[in-house]
């Protein structure tokens, strides 16, 4: 693990890296913060590129999740992914959401592409 830039940063996670940006948290396995501010990447082989107060994975999941940037962003479900915006959430596995405010993705593979206050439910569902 290593940390190789910035302030207050953890890589807590094996073979997990924290690059940069401040109070960033790398504790899964493999997982990594690049920057920003008060990221974590909890889930195996998760990552947060920027933004602040971003959450890639949970405790007993999210592998392979991502959260590209923005605020208050959370990627939750395997392989899931938010690429910016305020408030957003990736639940489902394979879902996204790609910017706006206060979408949610919770079918598996849904998607949610913007707009504010959507939310994608069922399996393949997008909007």
């Amino acid at each position: 693990s290593s940390v190789t830039g910035g302030v207050g940063n953890t890589a807590e996670g094996e073979s997990s890296s924290v690059s940069g940006g401040g109070s960033n948290i790398a504790s899964g396995v493999s997982s990594s913060v690049s920057g920003g501010g008060l990221g974590r990447a909890v889930g195996e082989h998760s990552s947060v590129s920027g933004g602040k107060s971003n959450i890639a994975g949970i405790t007993d999941g999210g592998e392979y999740s991502s959260v590209s940037g923005g605020y208050g962003n959370n990627a939750k479900g395997l392989r899931s992914s938010v690429s910016g915006g305020r408030n957003n959430d990736a639940e489902g596995d394979y879902s996204s959401v790609t910017g706006g405010v206060s979408n949610t993705a919770v079918g598996e593979t849904s998607s949610v592409s913007g707009g504010v206050s959507n939310k994608a439910e069922g399996k393949y569902s997008s909007v």
